[in-house]
């Protein structure tokens, strides 16, 4: 690198590392880097909330600048307090804890790595502080020991490894307090329990990224909810959602306390280390009553055995669960597996893409399946998730693009079934396009066909509620939302408005009301869930309730009509389209 390159400025410097890490490493590699992963998110929040950069967090080794020292200081204390949000949920012996330097020091940087005598005397700074501790050098104390209210013990002058000149250091202590000081903001509330299903239950934590970094991939992601969708189809096992599940990747917690949480008897993890044409996977299930590990095994293998894996992984599982299979359940998927290695690499990351709701996530996801299907134009699964992709994408766009968009999926769901598609995602895409199109017997077909491939799908029994809503069968779909969202503990917030619509259909107003609110609060922008506030209100005698409902339309869409109401929503019973509207125009709508 020049020097011409090299761009000098003061900088106050945070250096912080994991206490103990090599120990907690040795004794669980995967809750670490779990942990980790967590807490470098957390860390990355807490800094740039206080006007400063993460400039590299690899291994146990954080470091940040600020151009302020105050802000510097005060985020300091915020990461503790921070982590100690995060270990929470985590047994004692599991805790993550910071030992942090600050230092303010003339640096040189490229525009994103930082060099500098500066860098390595926070470094040695940290090394000197006590775990949960901040040790600062006399520049830094000069600048805010009467600006903060911190008391600040005098180490003197200590001499330090490769600094040529002895620097006095202070360490911040009266810090405890706000370290263990509850936070009313945090979002890590602890949840209701969640009694044990009859029959076997699990849920599957993300894997971890072990290449190097504590960023989640796509790859790694995509391995993760292709695992899943294996283990959906077994109809001796209740399976908690996707959606749920990565819930807990920024807030690690003990395996006794996610089984607690979401009702479940075991629990999969596991970390996926790759190389360029080859892919380490680790895996575990351990009960959660005692945590106790039941089952572990290492794969190393070429990346194009990874199917093969995935049904070794999922019949490991159902073997240690004692799950009661149906003949041939452990190897459906792999009928349809895929063999190149560029396809597997485009599918993979295609899947981890289309979990995000991101708009340009989904178009990633859109071109790495269509890429596949050039690939491995033979192979079923390319064409279902593509399709899911499309539909996707469809429904977060414009009536012009959508049209395409929506031909797309049908066309890529309709190959999914010629070729034998058998993961019941491609009857999942075809049962909302057929609803949509008001085809409701086809809907209601392709719904079950997806039920029966999927019977651990939240999503499958969601699309089945919803067709039976706009056939006139409330009284199905009611079961059947509810079971969606017992599969999705951490539920999307259009599942209360599916189980809010099944109770408005069977005149249980208040019951319905309720969900809708639930679902509201949840999603202030879901309009489904606010007209079923007002017509429930309206069913209930509560008019001017609901009119202060109805004002709130207008705003939240302000082309509303009566009309592309009717239009919209596909009842295939018109005397309730009309009862609903009837209501809705009480509220002024």
């Amino acid at each position: 690198m020049s020097e011409q390159k090299l761009q000098r400025r003061l900088a106050a410097l945070i250096s912080a590392d994991v206490f103990g890490y090599s120990r907690l490493m040795a004794d669980d590699e995967l809750d670490t880097v779990r942990s980790l992963t967590a807490c470098r998110k957390r860390v990355t929040e807490v800094v740039e909330q206080n006007g400063g950069r993460l400039v590299d967090f690899v291994g146990d080794n954080m470091l940040a600048e600020f151009p302020n020292t105050l802000d510097a200081v005060n985020c300091a204390g915020q990461i503790h307090q921070g982590l100690f949000e995060l270990n929470a949920n985590l047994s004692e012996h599991r805790h993550i804890y910071f030992r942090i330097g600050i230092h303010i020091g003339d640096i040189m940087s490229d525009g994103e790595r930082i060099y500098g005598d500066g860098v390595n005397i926070a470094a040695r700074l940290q090394a000197l502080s006590e775990p949960r501790g901040v040790c600062i050098s006399d520049v830094v104390y000069q600048q805010v020991h009467n600006k903060l209210h911190y008391r600040y013990l005098d180490l003197g002058e200590q001499s330090l490894k490769n600094i040529p000149d002895p620097v006095r250091v202070f360490r911040i202590i009266e810090t405890e307090e706000a370290h263990h000081r509850p936070d009313s903001s945090t979002t890590f509330t602890k949840r209701p329990s969640l009694p044990l299903p009859a029959k076997p239950s699990l849920a599957v934590l993300p894997f971890v990224n072990l290449s190097g970094s504590y960023e989640p991939d796509h790859f790694t992601d995509g391995l993760t909810l292709d695992i899943m969708t294996a283990l959906v189809q077994i109809p001796g096992l209740l399976l908690i959602s996707d959606v749920s599940m990565f819930s807990y990747r920024s807030n690690p917690t003990s395996i006794k306390e996610i089984g607690r949480q979401l009702g479940v008897s075991h629990v999969l993890d596991g970390g996926v280390r790759r190389t360029a044409d080859r892919v380490r996977i680790s895996a575990r299930l351990t009960e959660t009553a005692n945590s106790r590990q039941v089952w572990a095994q290492r794969f190393d293998r070429k990346l194009d055995d990874l199917f093969v894996i995935q049904d070794e992984i999922t019949h490991e599982i159902v073997t240690a669960m004692d799950v009661a299979l149906v003949s041939g359940d452990p190897a459906r998927t792999v009928r349809n597996a895929l063999k190149d290695p560029a396809a597997i690499e485009s599918y993979y990351r295609g899947w981890g893409a289309l979990f995000s709701s991101a708009p340009e996530e989904i178009q990633l996801a859109q071109q790495m399946f269509e890429e596949t299907i050039h690939l491995e134009p033979e192979s079923s699964i390319g064409y279902a998730l593509a399709a899911l992709a499309y539909l996707q994408h469809a429904s977060q766009s414009t009536d012009k693009d959508a049209l395409y968009l929506f031909d797309r999926a049908t066309e890529l769901a309709e190959q999914a079934l010629q070729l034998k598609d058998v993961t019941g995602l491609a009857d999942l895409v075809l049962a909302n396009i057929y609803l949509r199109n008001k085809e409701h017997e086809k809907a209601l077909a392709a719904a079950e066909r997806t039920v029966l491939a999927r019977p651990s799908c939240d999503a499958a029994f969601t699309a089945k509620a919803e067709v039976l809503n706009y056939l006139g069968r409330p009284a199905e779909a009611v079961g059947l939302a509810q079971f969606a969202m017992r599969l999705a503990p951490v539920y999307p917030a259009y599942y209360p408005a599916v189980l809010s619509a099944a109770y408005y259909g069977c005149s249980r107003f208040e019951e319905a009301l309720d969900a809708a609110e639930i679902s509201f609060e949840a999603d202030s922008n879901n309009l489904d869930a606010l007209l079923l506030i007002v017509a429930a209100n309206v069913a209930l005698g509560r008019l001017e309730t609901a009119k202060e409902a109805a004002r709130k339309v207008p705003i939240l869409k302000p082309d509303f009509t009566i009309e592309t109401f009717a239009v919209n929503h596909p009842y295939k019973d018109q005397l309730h389209l009309k009862e609903i509207i009837s209501r809705l125009k009480q509220a002024g709508l």
